[in-house]
């Protein structure tokens, strides 16, 4: 009886550890794929990756993809760096250093 246990707790473990991990990759990068689009044959063909190597598959598909180049993606970095701007300047200078 006591093997029966000890395999279930190996087994969730396996999975905790291992798998889901795996499936969270997975699916983003099959979410990420679908979102940025692009051409049919380039979805295709990075689709048929992830989902036949699920493992190396969206590796490769986060190392190869194109970064972000639309307007909205610029000008959101910009608003970004300049929200960091403003909070570095509205800190005081000196003191103790806690905020």
């Amino acid at each position: 009886m006591t093997l029966l246990a000890t395999s279930t707790f190996l087994e969730v473990i396996f999975a905790v550890l291992v798998v889901a991990p795996i499936v969270i990759l997975w699916i983003a990068a099959v979410v990420d794929l679908l979102r940025h689009g692009g051409s049919g044959v380039r979805i295709a063909g990075f689709l048929l990756l992830i989902l036949v190597f699920p493992i190396l598959g969206p590796v490769l598909y986060f190392v190869l993809r194109k970064p972000d180049t639309s307007p909205a993606a610029a000008e959101a970095a910009l608003m970004a760096q300049e929200d960091l701007r403003r909070e570095a300047a509205r800190r005081p200078t000196g003191g103790t250093g806690v905020y």
